[in-house]
């Protein structure tokens, strides 16, 4: 343990998770992890620019060294070459300051060392106005940026860029002056002094290889360990950035063989490091992997793919260094998203890849994929699943810039959990500020307030599924509603985790196996629908085979709730409540059996069941209130329409049927609301998710995206609470929009935002009621696909492509008569085009201009316009993250695989985690002794009091089931044997008194429960909803406070205790009352309220104005000789 700290800055550059998915995919197969994968913490990074929504590498970089806004220019300097005043309040970065501070500190890169994720820790260069007018950038200054590099005192340097470190005309180790001056005798290039030799006169020692940096450590080759190194391992980049095609015509390699990768420069680096003689006082690495960024912007799959390896790799030698020095911060972070990469299956083996679908309007727009050598070859394929199964796939591009992306930073080590859930490019800074000087400095965008502590064991969970999105989506919604430096409701939930969605048998999640899995906890088959491949039902995390968590909540007594902006069928919200074979005997998908599907959510039990889809409630030939004749007539597919009227049976079970907003509302704030609510939408979707120009969006009569009268999920959501939060039990409520994927999939820009809206206004409905209803909830989101691979896109500060309108003009004017494009995926032989989104679609004319999406406001000023880039129509693997909120928001895991959505929530609703409630699915068999036994549960073992099977023999026993107060307890089978037992019952008991004088208590159970006296003279003490019967001897009855109960008293003289001094909850009903024998009692309330009313040949008592109980099929009751009041 050193006394200072230690802090590690990677880089990798333009990576997202869907570029990581790449590499675990190929390297580890789907169920591995990378080094990347297992650091402790994430939060999705906002990278936007003083004057723009997207990261440059060079203001990224200022804004990572001084945590200050720059604009996109930026190379150290403010613009107008004003000084730039970092976040702590000096004119330094944060390797300067340390460097000042006495620490050590290094500079490692796979580029060239001008390269600014690195050189702009330490150099700063400023726009040059030449003597023609001209301006020369800041970035484009290399040769100035080595000097500074050169001469910052660093003491260790390692990177390729011998071209930019020596003069015209200097031989080097890695080319000959001819060589070098053949590639540039640019002045901005090329520096006037020997920068090498300037380095060697400032101490360091010079390597050129990976061999000379390893001879560093070797005491007989270099027998003092140096404290300043210069690794100069290429002429320029130690990669070859350039498309596959590009690289086999030259028989280029992707990476230089003689460069040592990152993570090898980072381990020797720290080896060296450990032997300064300031190594206590702790160090700063900064380190930058620039192959997997420029790799990705010539969406190059295999180079982006060995960047992606390498970055990786030096991820893991930093996570080695913070086992051996705790005291060690490890923060990784992109600025930007190179070519949106998305992985694209399944593909065939063997066969190229093809094409895909990119942005269509009014016909296709076909894109040529990457496969393992380039454009439409074979494809890639990944290693072996937990079950030993290959997936081939494809990888597809929006195109080649860097975009504002999915980029998601991750933390390990000292203060990792600090790391925001949403984090701006500047809390990176004041991450790594606070960790390297004990000093937390304030944000230049405060952190939302957390959530309220839980006071529970278990509460509520609210999950809610915006499938098709990434934080792109969320992306593209803040630019338009909030402005980059504003946050969604999305952004301020409290923590973050990457999540990865394959099914058993496909690397991309489908709608309905991804629900299946949500509603499980377990892998399944893509076209699952809630059944195994083989139609067999499934047995979920938990245990309970054919109980989906749902159901789960429904037998323990918790209110639930499906919400849906689709139509009822939909998985993400229906496949927690209904199962349909797959292709049985037929070529029918189970998704597609609506009416079944429909059939069995309104069976469930579920309280409220909101969402579209009536067409898919009514037998065909019946019009509804939604549904007109002209729709009845547009679908007669029997999977689709039911037999029976399901809206009818709807009613049929108790349900409040409501078909607009305005009549929902009506109903949840009427007097009397009702406890079960059927809501019905729309037809079919409550949206119309076809591309813009179907909807007629450049014309003068546009279609609207949603109906009109339909709720959104978060009124929707609103109002399900005001009816699920009266229930004691607890709720559980699964909500989809829909609509986010489909608009998506259709590459509708505006469609989307406008359902990523709706989603995240739902995400405030349930934050709202964590924070001021209760916090004993959980709010947890995540798609299960990236739908359509959506990226948010300004051309500057970079000219747009040759052929766009206005070419010289980065900015995005208000309006424009073409359509703007980007390049994507190039090779050798073809220059394709990707069409950029706008408010109205891709389409164009001079009557019919394209018009951008405008962003409000950042705090710094204007943000301009900017278009919206696909990658194609399909769902991808994506670059998906789940967010949580509230109770046991901290245990989401910063890669979360898709079966963990179930474990946090069933741990949320149960309190144990779904392994442990499967262990004690186990029946177990706890037998007593001949004489008297105590059994607690949870403290006699092996009696857990959870679905146990018990015999207690002979003997004056006691059994107590309620001492386990977890949701899941219960259902256990006791048998009391002979003797005077006392048992305390809790849910879905089942209990058997045998001979002897029994008690049964159930006053604390928790309903559910048959208790049977069998022989002797039995005592019941009632709770709520339970069954009792006497069975022989003289037995009584007390009901108390709940009520719902069955009583059978049985042969004998029996008592039904029917109030005592309160009056029950709901009335108890006797099932074999027999006059002349039994009686029934009243205890503290008067006789002069008893009323008797004769119901079909029944009889209701009531007491104090309220019916207290039902006999069954007995009449002529007489209050003097059937009745006792005590």
């Amino acid at each position: 343990m050193t006394n200072g700290n230690h802090v590690i800055f990677i880089h990798p550059d333009g990576t997202s998770p869907s570029h990581y998915a790449l590499a675990r995919f190929v390297d580890e197969g789907p169920d591995g992890r990378l080094n990347w994968d297992q650091l402790s913490n994430a939060g999705v990074y906002l990278g936007h620019m003083e004057d723009q929504l997207g990261g440059t590498s060079n203001g990224g970089a200022v804004t990572h060294a001084t945590g200050a806004k720059v604009y996109a220019e930026s190379f150290g300097y403010e613009l107008n070459n004003l000084p730039i005043t970092s976040l702590s309040g000096s004119n330094k970065t944060i390797v300067e300051e340390a460097r000042d501070a006495g620490k050590v500190t290094a500079l490692v890169q796979s580029g060239a060392i001008f390269e600014p994720g690195t050189a702009a820790f330490v150099a700063k260069t400023q726009e040059i106005v030449n003597s023609n007018g001209s301006r020369t950038v800041p970035r484009a200054q290399a040769a100035e940026i080595a000097r500074q590099v050169i001469e910052s005192g660093v003491d260790f340097i390692l990177s390729g860029g011998e071209l930019n470190l020596l003069p015209v005309g200097t031989d080097g180790f890695h080319g000959t002056a001819a060589q070098y001056d053949a590639i540039s005798t640019n002045p901005l290039q090329r520096p006037t002094v020997n920068l090498i030799q300037l380095a060697i006169n400032r101490g360091y020692t010079v390597v050129y290889t990976e061999q000379q940096l390893r001879n560093l450590l070797d005491t007989t080759i270099t027998p003092v360990t140096p404290t300043k190194v210069l690794g100069v391992f290429a002429p320029v980049h130690t990669f070859n950035d350039r498309p596959e095609e590009v690289l086999a015509q030259n028989g280029l390699p992707l990476y230089r063989e003689t460069a040592p990768t990152i993570a090898e420069m980072l381990e020797i680096t720290q080896q060296l490091m450990e032997k300064h003689p300031n190594f206590s006082k702790g160090s700063i690495t900064i380190v930058e992997e620039e192959g997997s960024d420029n790799f990705g912007n010539n969406n190059n799959a295999a180079g982006t793919l060995e960047g992606v390896r390498r970055a990786d790799a030096a991820i893991g030698v930093a996570m080695d260094f913070i086992e051996k020095y705790p005291n060690t911060l490890l923060v990784t972070a992109a600025d930007s998203d190179a070519g949106g990469l998305q992985v694209v299956d399944p593909r065939t083996a063997g066969q190229n890849v093809g094409n895909i679908n990119n942005n269509p309007a009014t016909s296709s727009r076909n894109v040529p994929l990457d496969g393992t050598t380039g454009a439409n070859t074979l494809p890639f394929v990944s290693a072996p699943d937990a079950n030993g199964d290959v997936f081939n796939f494809a990888v597809g591009w929006a195109g080649t810039p860097d975009f504002s992306g999915s980029i998601v930073a991750k933390a390990h080590g000292l203060n990792a959990d600090k790391l925001p859930a949403t984090v701006d490019n500047t809390g990176i800074y004041e991450l790594m500020y606070e960790t390297l000087f004990n000093t937390e400095l304030a944000p230049r965008n405060p952190a939302p307030t957390p959530a309220p502590q839980a006071t529970r064991q278990t509460g509520n969970v609210i999950f809610i599924h915006p499938d098709g999105t990434s934080p792109s989506h969320f992306m593209a919604l803040r630019n338009v509603d909030k402005g980059p430096d504003g946050r969604l409701n999305w952004d301020k939930m409290t923590n973050a985790g990457v999540y990865l969605g394959h099914m058993e048998n496909q690397l991309t999640g489908t709608s309905n196996a991804g629900a299946v899995t949500h509603a499980n906890g377990v892998k399944v088959f893509n076209e699952s629908f809630g059944l195994n491949e083989d139609n067999s039902r499934i047995t979920p995390a938990s245990g309970k085979t054919g109980y989906t968590i749902l159901e789960e909540a429904i037998a323990a007594g918790k209110a639930t709730a499906l919400i849906q902006s689709g139509q009822m069928a939909e998985p993400g919200t229906a496949a927690f409540a209904a199962e349909t074979t797959n292709r049985d005997g037929n070529n029918l998908r189970a998704r597609d059996k609506y009416a079944e599907i429909i059939e069995q959510v309104i069976r469930s039990g579920t309280d409220v069941i909101m969402g579209g889809g009536e067409l898919y409630m009514l037998p065909i030939g019946t019009t509804g209130f939604h549904v007109t004749a002209e729709i009845d007539a547009s679908e007669t597919n029997p999977a689709f329409r039911p037999n029976i009227n399901l809206i009818e049976l709807a009613e049929s079970l108790g349900y409040t049927v409501v078909y607009t907003e305005e009549q929902m509302n009506q109903v949840v704030n009427s007097n009397n609301p009702p406890t079960k609510l059927l809501g019905v939408f729309a037809a079919e979707d409550t949206f119309d998710d076809r591309r813009e120009e179907q909807l007629g969006l450049n014309t003068d009569n546009p279609l609207p995206l949603y109906v009109a009268t339909a709720p959104t999920v978060a009124e929707m959501l609103e109002a399900s609470l005001k009816i699920v939060s009266t229930d004691p039990d607890g709720f559980f409520v699964v909500i989809e929009e829909e609509g986010t994927d489909n608009f998506a999939n259709n590459n509708n820009a505006v469609g989307t935002i406008e359902a990523v809206r709706r989603a995240d206004a739902a995400i405030g409905v349930a934050m709202d009621y964590v924070n001021n209803q209760d916090p004993n909830t959980l709010v947890i989101t995540a798609a299960d696909s990236d739908a359509g691979g959506l990226q948010v896109f300004q051309f500057a500060p970079y000219v747009r492509p040759s052929g766009n309108f206005d070419t010289s003009n980065p900015n995005l004017a208000n309006n424009q008569p073409e359509v703007p494009f980007i390049n994507v995926n190039p090779t050798t032989t073809n220059n394709n085009r990707a069409f950029l989104d706008g408010v109205n679609g891709s389409t164009a004319s001079a009557e019919r201009p394209w018009v951008p999406f405008a962003s409000p406001n950042s705090i710094d000023g204007p943000m301009g316009n900017f278009g919206v880039a696909w990658v194609g129509t399909p769902d991808f693997p994506g670059s998906i993250v789940s967010k949580a909120y509230g109770m046991n928001a901290d245990k989401l895991p910063s890669t979360v695989d898709n079966t963990g959505i179930y474990d946090l929530m069933y741990q949320t609703l149960f309190g144990v985690t779904p392994e442990v409630a499967a262990a004690q699915q186990q029946t177990e068999l706890v037998a007593g002794t001949a004489g008297a036994d105590t059994l607690i549960a949870a403290v006699d073992a092996p009696f857990d009091g959870i679905n146990d099977t018990v015999f207690t023999g002979a003997g004056n026993d006691e059994v107590d089931a309620q001492t386990v107060s977890l949701p899941i307890a219960g259902r256990n089978r006791v048998n009391l044997g002979s003797g005077n037992d006392t048992i305390f019952v809790n849910r879905n008991d089942r209990v058997f008194g045998s001979a002897g004088n029994d008690e049964f208590d159930a006053t604390d159970g928790k309903g559910g429960n048959r208790m049977s006296g069998g022989a002797g003279d039995d005592i019941f003490r009632l709770g709520s909803g339970d069954r009792a019967l006497g069975g022989d001897g003289n037995d009584e009855f007390y009901v108390q406070s709940g009520g719902a109960n069955l009583l059978s008293g049985g042969a004998g003289a029996d008592q039904f205790w029917i109030a005592n001094v309160e009056l029950p909850t709901s009335a108890n009903t006797i099932l074999d009352f027999e006059k002349g024998v039994d009686v029934i009692g009243v205890l503290g309330i008067s006789r002069n309220t008893l009323t008797l009313n004769v119901i079909n040949g029944n009889t209701e008592i009531g007491l104090g104005g309220q019916t207290v109980a039902i006999v069954n099929g007995v009449t002529g009751l007489d209050a003097n000789t059937n009745f006792v009041f005590v």
